[in-house]
């Protein structure tokens, strides 16, 4: 899917072309602004500035410093490119947001948390009405080479890049070249100039786990993701959890590790093998809303009662009810917070420049409490 821009507006309030059309030239002291133009103000050749505008190699290189000499005599001008691709390098606070989803996200841009998220984004950026492109990636492939990039990146239109899923290292690599912001949401990526927008899943963990202790639970299994997942998302939970289990004295045995595709069905699925064992946890802490309503469905099914006989902990991103037969307890990892934090610092990063290093923004997380966790019945 890919929702396209619907035009740029230019800073004399002139609307720009609409994917790739060709854009007025402003007026100044009743003359069109040219390359020309530019060039004298800036005192760099107009080859120079065609090579930097465009993201072609003509063989000059130009200087960091000289970038900004140029960039800031369009401004001053009210330089306005024919190019789109061009317009886009000139002004990137008005170049479209792209969102790349991995190909190995279960369910691609149908899956939940991404479709949650693509309306976060389009709520949270500043211009309205908003717009976005939602491209699959393939977290493997080398697209070092311009003709390989997602369709946004190919055409130059995106200045600030969104990634679901492992970050595709050659995609971070051109974007970061080009001066533009590359954020990672969901999980941690190490990559310099790239930033991490995640939530807290320590402290997801351990509020969970510490609220099942409170309720003098130390039996306590995990609904997770499917065996041998490559989703960092789900990794960075699992290692989270572990974790938080260690500081509070909690041992999950790998028995108690129920994988699936977190969907309802997988929530079924680790009732059914927890019934067949001898030892049952007497709490489960589901990885996604989906599961946790399976598990529930499952357990009334065979006649335990939730919370008396097993207590059920969701995590999810959203603050909201979660779809049940009953209200489920749950830790938000709120995705409408991801979302506006990832606004907020691609904006801040065009404005301010790119970081040298590696970045992580960390989003809180809360426990919402409803009626799936209580005490064993006596």
């Amino acid at each position: 899917m890919s929702v396209l821009t619907e035009g740029f507006t230019n800073g004399n309030g002139g609307e720009e072309p609409k994917n790739g059309g060709s854009a007025p030239r402003c007026e100044a002291a009743g003359k069109a602004v040219t390359m020309a133009m530019v060039a004298r103000v800036s005192g760099v050749s107009q080859g120079a500035i065609s090579s930097l505008l465009n993201d072609r190699d003509y063989g000059i290189r130009v200087s960091p410093k000289t970038r900004e000499r140029v960039f800031k005599a369009c401004k001053d001008l009210g330089y306005v490119p024919n190019d789109l691709r061009a317009f886009v390098r000139i002004y990137p606070e008005l170049g479209e947001t792209c969102l790349l989803v991995s190909d190995r996200i279960p369910g691609g841009i149908a899956n939940p948390f991404v479709a949650r998220l693509t309306a976060s984004l389009m709520a949270h950026i500043p211009r309205q009405p908003s717009s976005i492109s939602v491209i699959l990636y393939d977290e493997m492939c080398d697209y070092s080479a311009a003709s390989a990039l997602p369709g946004p990146l190919h055409h130059g239109t995106a200045s600030k890049v969104l990634c679901v899923g492992a970050g595709n290292e050659s995609i971070c690599r051109v974007v970061r070249e080009r001066h533009l912001p590359t954020l990672i949401l969901g999980h941690t990526h190490t990559m310099p100039g790239v930033t991490s927008i995640v939530p807290d899943y320590h402290a997801a963990a351990r509020l969970a786990l510490v609220r099942f202790v409170q309720h003098g639970h130390r039996h306590v299994g995990i609904v997770g993701g499917p065996f041998g997942s490559h989703d960092p998302r789900l990794a960075e939970m699992s290692v989270a959890i572990g974790n938080a289990a260690a500081q509070l004295g909690l041992t999950i045995n790998p028995d108690d590790v129920f994988s699936g595709d977190l969907n309802f069905e997988s929530g079924v699925v680790a009732i059914e093998h927890m019934r067949a064992r001898p030892s049952k946890p007497t709490a489960l802490l589901c990885l996604a809303e989906s599961a946790a309503g399976g598990v529930i469905a499952a357990a009334h099914a065979h006649g335990m009662w939730v919370p008396g006989h097993l207590s059920v902990i969701t995590f999810a991103d959203h603050t909201g009810p979660v779809d049940s037969s009953v209200p489920i307890t749950t830790v938000a990892l709120p995705v409408d917070e991801i979302a506006s934090a990832a606004v907020r610092e691609a904006d801040r990063q065009i404005r301010e420049g790119i970081p040298a290093d590696a970045g992580k923004i960390t989003v809180g997380v809360r426990l919402i409490e409803r009626s799936t966790c209580g005490s064993l019945a006596t």
